[in-house]
């Protein structure tokens, strides 16, 4: 099978670590409390006014049931996704943004059945990031590398399966009648 190798934002929450592809990443932006939304689950943080658009802001942490804390790295990836509606733009609350990656799309493992930090129906798979000092050329590391080198574990995440299981819709379409401004 060809390598497709592919960029990915990496991120922490809490001690886990995720990603997301970068083609989807609109910007990084520090964490400032948005306008609270009634009748939304804890997750759902409120929106935030973006050039404009209403963006609606939730926190990954809470809906993946890790302990959450805001601090000064905690940040808010502003994503655009696919829905049925079409592509819509969130922001998604992060401990930390921590680098970009190359993964081959290829060679990441399928999740596993079970997994107590996160829905695996919202995973696109795992792989591996090791540190610089570990990496040499791609291709010729990952057939090189001995099986004792120690890396972290990434969860790429698969963002518009969150929009085809309704997570997303539900709550953009909840906003819709949220004015921009006062009237």
């Amino acid at each position: 099978m060809a390598e497709a190798f592919k960029e990915f934002l990496t991120f922490k929450l809490g001690k886990e670590e995720f990603a997301i592809a970068i083609d989807r990443v609109q910007e990084i932006r520090g964490w400032k409390a948005p306008s609270p939304l009634p009748n939304v689950p804890a997750y759902v943080k409120g929106v935030i006014d973006i050039r404009g658009t209403i963006v609606p802001i939730l926190d990954l942490r809470q809906r993946f049931h890790i302990p959450a804390e805001f601090k000064a790295t905690t940040v808010v990836i502003v994503v655009n996704i696919m829905t049925s509606q079409g592509e819509r733009i969130v922001g998604l609350v992060v401990d930390a943004v921590s680098d970009v990656n190359h993964f081959d799309v290829n060679a990441l493992q399928p999740p596993p059945d079970i997994s107590n930090s996160i829905d695996s129906q919202y995973m696109q798979g795992l792989t591996t990031v090791h540190d610089q000092k570990d990496q040499v050329k791609e291709t010729e590391d990952r057939m090189n590398r001995s099986k004792t080198t120690k890396g972290q574990m990434v969860i790429v995440i698969d963002i518009d399966k969150l929009a085809s299981e309704g997570l997303i819709e539900q709550i953009v379409n909840s906003d819709e009648a949220v004015p921009l401004r006062n009237g």
